[in-house]
């Protein structure tokens, strides 16, 4: 699976951020929102976490699905805010079926709402 990053910063609250959030999902019909789980199993305590750290998915309209993973850092005077569309393109697509796939442009698209919503 492929991934595209984008981050800004802002000097909005991370309260701020959370509730934007949920608006900006809620408006992207997002089906699914969940926790970001860590790939370090035992030793994910050490894990420099987000002050949020979600994954949101969704169905497109013609098939396939999208994902975008957000994280919002508080570094003092301002919010770091990092979005992650992931998906697969081209051919990993077409082997896996379009209907069941998480389409990176799709998501790329989505993240890119997402972060106007944020700004």
């Amino acid at each position: 699976m492929k991934s595209e990053s984008s981050s800004f910063d802002t000097e909005k609250s991370v309260q701020t951020l959370g509730r934007t959030l949920q608006d900006a999902l809620a408006r992207a019909r997002a089906a699914s929102i969940g926790p970001i789980q860590s790939g370090s199993g035992a030793l994910s305590q050490f894990d420099d976490k987000a002050d949020i750290e979600v994954v949101a998915q969704g169905r497109g309209l013609v098939g396939g699905s999208w994902a975008v993973q957000v994280f919002v850092r508080d570094t003092g005077q301002k919010r770091n805010v990092e979005l992650v569309a992931l998906g697969d393109s081209g051919m990993a697509r077409v082997m896996d079926g379009y209907r069941n796939s998480i389409s990176l442009q799709a998501s790329v698209k989505k993240r890119d709402e997402i972060a106007a919503a944020l700004r």
